[in-house]
């Protein structure tokens, strides 16, 4: 599993988060159909970062019980971090692209 650090994490999201403000402000006062999309993509990718996190964290949670408890919390955190670091970075490469 790769590590996700939180820091670049919360660096990352916050470029994202600067790059799309800019275009949903300007999809309220013009709405478009690609507007909407990215509002649409923006919350849909959320909700399936989370679910995919948790169905991670219990996958690690199983892998526990199964083998010695070193680095469980870094384990839990790796599999909770790893769907939303893959949307962020995505995001990242688009929005700057």
């Amino acid at each position: 599993m790769k590590k996700h650090s939180p820091f670049e994490m919360g660096l990352s999201s916050a470029e994202v988060i600067a790059r799309r403000l800019p275009g949903l402000w300007w999809g309220m006062i013009s709405p478009s159909a690609a507007s909407h999309s990215e509002l649409v993509k923006t919350v849909v990718e959320k909700q399936m970062a989370f679910v995919e996190g948790c169905f991670a964290v219990q996958t690690e949670m199983f892998k526990m019980m199964l083998a010695p408890l070193e680095g469980s919390h870094d384990r839990l955190m790796q599999a909770a971090l790893a769907p939303s670091a893959r949307r962020v970075k995505a995001n990242l490469r688009r929005l700057r692209g």
